[in-house]
């Protein structure tokens, strides 16, 4: 049967459902009949406790819940300071309304010691957002990455990224302590999802808890809670996966929690595409991942040369061929009452082949041309990474905070590749160090006062060595008879030492947060093109193509920002002065600049009322040149293209309208959130190539005006009548810029983005649910002439659950690129999960079958401002897995 049918099939059966519609409503009061305000009702299964639908009385202690469910059915009523109640109901038609008056009896407690034990979906505490993970789960979660996708308002990308409201979280911490930073996908991708009890969303976040109430903080993070059940003992679990074709999947978590300690051990080996360990890069440096917390976040070193292996988005289970081994121990003692001492570190090897075929149509006048790239590589490598905290707190208003950090890696990659049918054998050497230490002191004067001292110090290296056996350069380079390869090595030493206080005030209307620092940072750059002749002699490719640089940058700053509260509308200014000291050293030169300037920004955050929320902001940018624009020489950044900065230190300037509307809160049924964004650049960083068919060189320059803007819209509605939640979502994005291509005038050139869809999640009390979805996107490009390219993303997930010990789910995605050959522009994905419970929360058994159409390749397209490239990846095959999960 064709696959479109089937998928139709599935589809005709997720709606064409009736509903028998009741309404229970009524009043709940205490024992003297007055009003009961946000009492928790809930409408449960007799059997299985699961939540079918809730509500919290109103001003008047009124409810009203709408549900489609028939049979024996329990509604159960709870406040803060009563004795819950619960009504037995018998729902047996449609259109039945039931009506109650409930009365609750006060239950006396201790306020110093009250518990609050809530069985609502969702329940709200001023900064916390609490969720209750059994209300939200249905078996399928494996790790708790799983678990937070089904949350409302909290979305995570295909790479593990988690986003809270369309806000970056800082961090996910497990019972109050955080280990991984913004290397949380270490945790989110290994903890499994079952010994989650509940999942906090910590708004106004403060990471220094002696700052808890002075500082202005609006960052989000969030907190897991463990089952109380796990608290005191050993567990964990151990799943064992083997399948057809050679497939393996093992995993396994080892938790320890007592008063003193807590321990996690992770353990992953596995050749289905799974990357265990996230982005290691978000353990190293955090600050580019969601902005700066600490003085050096935004340093690191770079690596200029990759064989291409970009990959697709696509979940890695299709595309990733890999071979990992991932081994993680975490710890955290608390020796007294004064001290914590946590620990962390982790290895990981893997081994990783990638298979593409890309074809490049230059669209560049008279100097047109195609490229055909058919490439595989082979990438192995190795990662050991160990980080430590110790904290001790001196006083009740003083603390001192220390971290290392210290990371080694090697990674070594073999390409071969067909050029225009020419072969190209390439190899990549890469190395990393990296050592980091941070010092941070604390001290709280009053409940409205808080000095911090921080200093740090970072060592990041990468060298690099490229090779190839073959050249294609003789258009460039002249006398290159007897070439028959080349080599590259480049180096970047970064050290970077700085120090900062921080001293901030708290008033009831005001915060006042003043900063001041310096800074010293140190970038050396090596870098030599070489020729490989055919008597395996190195020759120098001359001057132009090799670099030898010493990038110095001491930075004095202070930074000013005003927060002031007029009732519910607040506005902040911020004014950021830095007096700069460049020196950049190349070619036997020394060039020094001394620049002086400020940053202001001016923002608003007004709640209009309990749903409705404004944010906006601007700020007048200045952007410091980084080492990547400043060396004057060619690097090879892959095995045809060349690229260099300026040569000169310099500074680029613009203002920036950030502005965010959200109506609804977290237990509302009905939450929009709007965003928009404009930036105006007065300078920017462009290029001017030089595009040839074997090579190209790239050369940064700077030029005058560029715009960008971004609109995007996102609803969230749960329709009672339905049993389903609805999302709706859209954007736009534009940006116009200019460069220089082979010698022409400035190209002015616009790039438009248009992006649409929705998703349907249904709720339904029994077996069968479903999940649907689907994505549009169209990019525009204009030059001279128009290009266009619409693509389409869908889905449709289908779960069964035929009793608590066996659920079976589906699910498929269709991929469109209209720009691709009608009869290769569409591609279908179909996994097919199985689960039976042998022994509930102790084994449990699991079978996949993952590509089920055993769909073997996936082209995507995509144009630019000169070229168009459609390329085309080898797939995991169809495969077959069967797993047992041991829990204990």
């Amino acid at each position: 049967m064709n696959r479109t049918y089937v998928l139709y099939i599935l589809f005709l059966f997720t709606t064409h459902i009736t509903f028998s519609q009741s309404i229970i409503k009524g009043k709940v009061t205490d024992s003297i009949g007055q009003p009961i305000i946000s009492a928790n009702v809930l409408l449960q299964t007799n059997s299985t406790n699961t939540i079918l639908a809730y509500d919290y009385t109103d001003q008047n202690g009124d409810f009203r819940i709408e549900s489609d469910n028939i049979g024996q059915l329990v509604l159960r009523i709870s406040a803060l300071g009563y004795t819950p109640k619960e009504l037995q109901l018998n729902l047996t038609a449609s259109g039945t309304i039931i009506k109650e008056s409930i009365q609750l009896y006060n239950e006396p407690f201790a306020l110093e010691e009250v518990i609050i034990q809530s069985d609502a979906p969702i329940t709200v505490k001023r900064d916390t957002i609490v969720f209750n993970a059994s209300s939200f789960t249905d078996g399928t979660e494996d790790v708790v990455e799983d678990l937070l996708k089904k949350l409302p308002g909290i979305k995570v990308s295909e790479e593990g990224n988690i986003t809270v409201q369309g806000k970056s979280i800082e961090k996910v911490m497990v019972e109050g302590d955080d280990l991984f930073e913004k290397g949380y996908k270490l945790l989110t991708k290994n903890l499994n999802s079952e010994v989650i009890s509940k999942v906090e969303v910590l708004e106004n976040f403060s990471d220094n808890p002696l700052l808890k109430g002075i500082e202005d903080s609006d960052k989000v993070a969030l907190n897991l809670t463990i089952k109380e059940g796990r608290k005191s003992t050993l567990f964990g679990n151990a799943s064992l996966g083997l399948g057809t074709r050679q497939f393996y999947e093992n995993r396994l978590n080892l938790i320890s929690f007592n008063k003193k300690t807590k321990y996690y051990l992770f353990g992953n080996l596995n050749n289905t595409g799974v990357d265990p360990t996230g982005d290691i890069y978000a353990l190293l440096n955090p600050g580019l991942f969601g902005g700066i917390t600490y003085i050096g976040d935004d340093q690191q070193a770079i690596e200029f040369t990759d064989i291409g292996t970009f990959r697709p988005n696509l979940k890695d289970n299709r595309i990733n061929f890999n071979n990992a081994e991932f081994a993680s121990i975490n710890g955290i003692y608390n020796p007294s009452d004064k001290l914590k001492i946590k620990g962390l570190a982790f290895f990981n090897s893997d081994e990783n082949d990638f298979f593409s075929n890309l074809t490049s149509n230059y669209l560049i006048g008279e100097d047109s041309f195609i490229n055909t790239e058919d490439r595989e590589v082979k990438r192995k490598s190795i990662n050991g990474f160990g980080k430590w905290d110790v904290i001790s707190d001196l006083s009740k208003r003083s603390r001192l905070a220390y971290t290392g950090k210290y990371q080694i890696g090697n990674t070594d990659s073999f390409s071969n590749l067909i050029f225009n049918e020419e072969a190209i054998n390439e190899e990549l050497q890469n190395e990393s160090r990296f050592f980091d230490q941070r010092f941070t002191y604390t001290h709280r004067n009053s409940d409205h006062k808080a000095f911090l001292l921080t200093g740090r110090y970072i060592y990041d290296s990468k060298p690099q060595i490229y090779q190839t056996d073959t050249y294609i350069f003789d258009e460039l380079f002249s006398n290159s008879d007897d070439i028959n390869g080349v080599l590259q090595k480049s180096t970047n030493n970064l050290h970077f030492l700085g120090i900062e206080g921080n001293y901030v005030i708290s008033g009831d209307k005001t915060n006042i947060d003043l900063k001041f620092g310096y800074s010293n940072s140190k970038n050396d750059l090596h870098s030599d093109f070489l020729f490989l002749d055919t008597n395996n002699e190195v020759r120098n490719a001359g001057e132009e193509f090799s670099n030898d640089l010493e990038f110095l940058l001491d930075d004095i700053y202070a930074n000013f920002r005003y927060r002031y509260a007029l009732g519910k509308l607040k506005l902040s200014l911020t004014l950021e002065t830095h007096q700069i000291i460049s020196t950049v050293k190349q070619e036997g030169e020394r060039s020094t600049e001394n620049p002086f300037y400020t940053i202001p920004t001016i923002g608003i955050n007004w709640s209009l009322n309990e749903r409705n929320k404004l944010t906006a902001l601007y700020r007048y940018t200045t952007t410091n040149f980084s080492l990547n624009q400043l060396y004057s020489n060619y690097i090879l950044t892959d095995f045809r293209s060349f690229k260099r900065g300026t040569g000169n230190f310099d500074q680029l300037n613009g203002s920036l309208f950030l502005s965010n509307y959200t109506y609804g809160n977290w237990d509302d049924e009905f939450l929009i959130n709007a965003s928009f964004l404009y930036q105006k650049d007065d300078n920017y960083t462009s290029s001017n190539s030089l595009i040839r068919q074997n090579f190209s060189l790239n050369e940064t320059i700077i030029l005058n005006d560029k715009d960008f803007y971004s609109l995007s819209v996102n609803i969230d509605k749960f329709i009672n009548k339905l049993s389903s939640n609805i999302k709706v979502n859209g954007g736009v994005s534009s940006t116009n810029f200019e460069n220089i291509v082979n010698n022409s005038e400035l190209r002015k050139i616009t790039t438009s983005t248009y992006t649409y869809g929705m998703e349907l999640r249904s709720v339904f009390n029994g077996m069968f649910n479903f999940h649907i979805g689907t994505k549009w996107m169209n990019s525009i490009v204009e030059i001279n002439t128009t290009n266009t390219n619409l693509n389409n993303e869908s889905f449709l997930d289908v779960t069964l659950d035929f009793s608590k010990k066996l659920k079976f789910s589906l699910t498929n995605e269709r991929y469109y690129f209209g720009n691709l050959a009608k009869d290769n522009r569409v591609f279908y994905f179909s996994d097919f999960n199985a689960q039976y419970t042998i022994k509930k929360n102790t084994l449990t058994l699991k079978f996949t079958a993952q590509n089920i159409w055993n769909t073997d390749t996936y082209a995507n397209f995509y144009i630019g401002d000169t070229s168009e490239l459609r390329t085309e990846y080898r797939l995991l095959p169809r495969y077959f897995l069967l797993k047992m999960d041991f829990r204990f």
